[in-house]
């Protein structure tokens, strides 16, 4: 039997080592750090070294407030944590303590910013020979990758060549899109006067703004003066009917207005529900909103309306 000495004599609880990490975790580690510091490399990287040199010298002016900051700061913020802790004494130490971390702090800061601002320099002067040469073939800089680019005109050409000119490829997706979502239960339109402007974008009067938005694009686009012609009447009224239902039903005043009383509750222009305001253009307001044809050939569809 194990006597109690025995017992208080038991081997003390082992404590597990941390385990080493493999070398693929390591080379895993490296490459995601490395990563992260070219993204920032590249993402500051000069155009030339004007860039370099204003870049540098903000990064110097920028270290050097910082050091000054954290030189003021750390004294008086030891001081006080001191103080409430110690008194007159703990104050005092707290304020040599913050003095000194302050200094130390400030010091690595005005170092961080000095070098890398030297270093935008030295990146900025390597970077002016491209400058010089890269814009006479063609190339131009993209500020958000922080390189030299090549646009083929050629290559841009086929592939706007597979854009189909009635816009197919967006109205299609989004008709397909508001077809599968759901147009609600029709617990709404019990509280609706009159259903002409719903009937108009062909919803619900209990849709969602979302789906309002995406069906008065697509019939807008269907109906579009600078697509169908200006010599279709029919087309041009169906324009001019969309518009006014979506300028109502986008607008949450007017919306609750309408569905409330009716088209008798809206001003004549149907911008207000009391009093008369400017009239607004349909052609003008879908432009607003999604931009015009009449500048696809230079600048292509918008990125909203695709």
């Amino acid at each position: 039997k194990q006597s109690p000495v025995e017992s208080n004599m038991a081997e003390p609880e082992k404590t597990e080592t941390p385990k080493a990490k493999t070398r693929e975790e390591q080379l895993r580690e490296q490459k995601e750090a490395q990563e992260q510091i070219d993204a920032l490399l590249k993402q500051t990287r000069p155009k030339n070294i004007g860039q370099g040199v204003t870049s540098g010298i903000g990064n110097i002016v920028g270290g050097a407030l910082g050091a000054v900051g954290i030189i003021v700061v750390a004294p008086v913020m030891g001081a006080t944590v001191g103080a409430q802790g110690a008194g007159v004494v703990g104050g005092t130490v707290g304020l040599v303590g913050g003095a000194v971390a302050g200094v130390v702090g400030g010091a690595a800061v005005l170092v961080g910013g000095t070098v890398q601002g030297v270093a935008q320099i030295v990146r900025g002067v390597a970077a002016q020979p491209d400058a010089m040469i890269q814009p006479s073939k063609g190339k131009w800089w993209n500020e958000h990758e922080g390189k030299w680019i090549e646009t083929n005109l050629e290559d841009e050409s086929k592939a706007l060549s597979g854009v189909p000119s009635d816009d197919k490829d967006i109205l299609g997706a989004a008709q397909d899109e508001i077809a599968e979502e759901t147009s609600g239960d029709g617990s709404g339109a019990a509280n609706v006067k009159d259903t002409y402007y719903y009937d108009c974008l062909e919803v619900a009067p209990d849709a969602e703004q979302g789906k309002i938005k995406r069906q008065y694009y697509v019939l807008a686009r269907k109906y579009h003066p600078d697509r169908v012609g200006p010599d279709d009447k029919e087309s041009a009224d169906k324009f001019k009917e969309i518009a006014e239902a979506y300028q109502v039903l986008s607008d949450p005043k007017l919306r609750k207005a309408y569905d409330k009383d009716g088209r008798e509750a809206l001003s004549g222009d149907k911008t207000t529900t009391n009093e008369d305001g400017p009239s607004i253009d349909p052609a003008l307001l879908f432009a607003f909103l999604f931009g015009s044809d009449k500048f696809n050939d230079y600048v292509g569809r918008l990125a909203m309306a695709s």
